[in-house]
Order: structure tokens, then C-alpha cells, then sequence
């Protein structure tokens, strides 16, 4: 199915990220997927399921989550962080960060992938 990816910091990824980001913790809290509900009916996950969300620039293993806040039907919500940085625009315009701003189009879909911790995603993403 086809969706619109925002992306942003919560106050959990945030806590998350001081206790150290090669925790569970860490990957619970970013490597998570905001749905508004109806959406995860008609894509057939429930929460905790794992999905694929792929855009041009790449793709990543994450776990669903019903939204608890207002979300229009085809908008998604992923933490800013590595999960994030595989499916957004990679050009960071010497920022040193990947452009996280404005609506990217993307790809979502059920899957059987394991949703990696963040080393294990550093090493599949960026060790060849």
C-alpha cells in the first residue's frame, strides 16, 4: 500500500537515545512505525507486527503501532533515527544529517523480516 512518511522525534526516542542507543530500549522506541488504524486494517498488521516500508532510496524492517494521536488515513509516522534514514533522502547538503523535512512517498507492506538493533542495522546498511 502506498503512503505518505512524516518523520519526527518523540519524548520516548529521545529517553531512548540517553540510555544508549544499542539497547532494546533504543530500537522499541525508533525502530516503530505509526499507523492510524483503519490503515492497519486494510494492510492487515495489528500492532507489534513487523512491516517493510520501501521507498526509492532504500528499505527497513520496523514494527507497526496504532497512532495515539489524530493521523489522516495514508500518513505514517517513523521516529527520526537509523531506522528513518534508510527510507529518506539521503543527500544531507553538508549537514551531516539526511533530510527528514516534508512528506516522502513510500511503500508499506507486511513482512517476515526481523527487525534489527541498531548495530545489527549499521552493519547489514552500510558494511558490504
Amino acid at each position: 500500500m502506498k503512503f505518505m512518511l512524516n518523520t519526527g522525534r518523540t519524548i520516548w526516542q529521545g529517553e531512548a537515545i540517553e540510555a544508549g542507543k544499542n539497547l532494546e530500549m533504543y530500537r522499541k522506541a525508533a525502530a516503530v512505525c505509526y499507523m492510524n488504524a483503519e490503515d492497519m486494517v486494510l494492510l492487515g498488521v495489528k500492532d507489534g507486527d513487523t512491516i517493510k516500508i520501501t521507498s526509492e532510496y532504500g528499505d527497513v524492517a520496523v514494527h507497526a503501532l496504532t497512532t495515539k494521536e489524530p493521523a489522516p488515513i495514508g500518513m505514517i509516522f517513523v521516529p527520526m533515527g537509523p531506522w528513518a534514514n534508510l527510507v529518506v533522502i539521503p543527500d544531507t547538503e553538508s549537514t551531516s544529517m539526511p533530510s527528514y523535512k516534508g512528506p516522502l512517498a513510500v511503500e508499506v507492506e507486511k513482512c517476515d523480516e526481523e527487525v534489527l538493533l541498531m548495530a545489527d542495522l549499521m552493519r547489514k546498511a552500510y558494511i558490504k
